[in-house]
């Protein structure tokens, strides 16, 4: 008759799946991963977003601004903008036409408002803002900057 023969085979003791020293060694290598990971995510992001053939809108801009980023200001630009502006507010009403040539033209015409006699207030708050027989000169604010400071120093 076989005898049942019980071996006894040493076990370690039953030790947790996680150690101090796993944590410490393999959790700084995980975070570094998932860090880099988020890293290299958002660099794709900007890279697919930005090379997008369409630009974003920029918000309020001037006329200057917008005529510098069309390169309208450039020495040789055969460029010409026209916008027609119109005030309208209790004590004033004026239209003007405003028209940028190139980098050596600007004017900016009365079409409305600056029909009175010389002592009516409005035709002559009206009139001001002509350029270039405007009181205001360069200090038009209503001519683009690049065009004022060009002038300003040209004129010294």
């Amino acid at each position: 008759m076989p005898q049942n023969i019980q071996q006894n085979i040493p076990m370690k003791p039953m030790s947790p799946v996680l150690t101090n020293d796993m944590i410490l060694k393999y959790g700084s290598i995980i975070s570094a991963v998932v860090f880099g990971t988020i890293i290299i995510g958002y660099l794709i992001y900007l890279l697919v977003t930005s090379s997008s053939g369409k630009q974003k809108y920029k918000g309020n801009r001037s006329l200057d601004t917008i005529y510098d980023d069309a390169s309208g200001n450039d020495p040789l630009s055969n460029a010409r903008l026209t916008s027609d502006i119109n005030l309208s507010t209790d004590k004033y009403s004026c239209k003007y036409q405003v028209i940028y040539e190139g980098n050596k033209k600007r004017e900016v015409n009365c079409i409305q408002g600056c029909e009175g006699a010389d002592d009516d207030e409005e035709s002559n708050f009206c009139k001001r803002y002509e350029y270039p027989d405007g009181e205001l000169g360069l200090e038009n604010p209503l001519l683009d900057q690049t065009y004022v400071n060009r002038k300003d120093y040209t004129a010294e």
